[in-house]
Order: C-alpha cells, then sequence, then structure tokens
C-alpha cells in the first residue's frame, strides 16, 4: 500500500514538473490546494484530478489500518507491550514492520539463534557448493511474504534517516549491488528487532566512525 502511494506521489510530481511548479511540500494540505489551482491542460487535469482522489483513498486506508493496529496493541499483555515500545525504539520501525515482526516471529524464545531467525523469514542467503567451494546465491525466500516486504520497506527508510546504517548500505552496494546490498540491511534490521527485544534494552544507534587522522611525524 505504502509503494503504491509513493507510486502515485511520483506520478503527480512528474506532472507538476512539467509545469514548473514542483516543491519539497508538495503534499501538504496548504500545498495539494496549490495543486489543484494551477492552470493545466486538460489531460493533466484530469489526471492530477485521478491521482489526488487515488492518494486520498490510499491515506484513509492507511490511517485505517493505524488505528486498528492501535486498538489492537492497547490489548496486549503486558510482556509484548513492553516489546511494541522496544521496536518503537528502531529508527523505520513503523507500526506496520512491528506488528508482522510480532505476528510472525511471536517470541524471542522461539529461534535460538539469529540464523534460525533469518533462515525462517527467508532472508538467510543460499549457498551451493561446486568442486569443493561454496557459492552464495540468493535469498530463499522462504516464511512470510509480507514480512520481507516490510522489513525491506522500513530498511530503505533506514538507511535514508541514519547515516551509520547508510554508510552501511554504501559499502555494501558498492561491492555486490543495491538490490543485494537492502537485502542485506532488511537482514540485519530483523536480527537487531530480536536482539532489542532479547536484551530488555531500546536501540541506541552509535554515531559514525571518525575517520582516522595521520600522526605526527
Amino acid at each position: 500500500m505504502r509503494a503504491r502511494l509513493t507510486s502515485i506521489k511520483n506520478r503527480i510530481r512528474h506532472v507538476a514538473a512539467e509545469y514548473n511548479a514542483d516543491r519539497r511540500d508538495l503534499f501538504t494540505s496548504e500545498s495539494l490546494k496549490y495543486l489543484r489551482g494551477l492552470k493545466l491542460d486538460p489531460v493533466d487535469r484530469w489526471l492530477v484530478q485521478r491521482l489526488l482522489r487515488e492518494l486520498k483513498l490510499y491515506r484513509d486506508e492507511l490511517k485505517a489500518v493505524d488505528r486498528q493496529l492501535a486498538a489492537f496493541a492497547r490489548t496486549a499483555p503486558a510482556a509484548e507491550a513492553g516489546h511494541r515500545a522496544l521496536l518503537d525504539s528502531i529508527p523505520a520501525v513503523g507500526p506496520v514492520t512491528r506488528e508482522a515482526f510480532l505476528a510472525e516471529v511471536a517470541g524471542p524464545e522461539r529461534f535460538g539463534s539469529q540464523k534460525k531467525l533469518t533462515s525462517y523469514v527467508g532472508l538467510a542467503p543460499g549457498q551451493r557448493e561446486s568442486a569443493g567451494k561454496r557459492h552464495d546465491l540468493g535469498i530463499t525466500h522462504s516464511g512470510s511474504p509480507i514480512l520481507r516486504w516490510v522489513l525491506h520497506q522500513a530498511a530503505w527508510q533506514l538507511v535514508r534517516r541514519s547515516s551509520p546504517w547508510r554508510l552501511t548500505f554504501e559499502r555494501l552496494a558498492l561491492r555486490r549491488g543495491k538490490k543485494k546490498a537492502i537485502t542485506a540491511i532488511a537482514r540485519r534490521l530483523l536480527c537487531l528487532m530480536l536482539a532489542v527485544i532479547r536484551s530488555g534494552r531500546p536501540y541506541q544507534e552509535r554515531p559514525p566512525a571518525a575517520p582516522a587522522t595521520p600522526s605526527a611525524a
């Protein structure tokens, strides 16, 4: 649903840019009034109006989902409520990612290791051996496709919001490409979520390491 929202916004921005009318805050209430008042060609006007109606529909549906998730969370046992609070400390982990994780994982005691968790979710890389050499393959795609999808979406948000995570992503992308790099970030995020619950301590982001300075001669 959120991916569709992004697609709609990009299409609206594309039309606005053709009229030199794109702006950073294009989707605030005030800017949407400005957008509706633009003088557009009839075809573009029809397209923008249709996209704005679709945008409102998806926004309303997302709000309804968030309300249902909040209502469900309020009825949770104390231990589960504590897990939610801990997961909320991780940047880019919103209600949908949090609830998908809790629904699929159910509790930290189910998995004896992070490797078992990533394998269960389908984010563990497959491997094959040939001539005595081990070759890494893509992820197995077993487990919950919904949880994998929300983890990938959260991973993209994480690398945009967090400097340490962005640096890690960029280093991985140089070696393995962006697609495999974001999957690796999603896998690390999944393991982090389990670790935070097990530790009972909120996530604290470490600042990026300072570059080494040459020693004085």
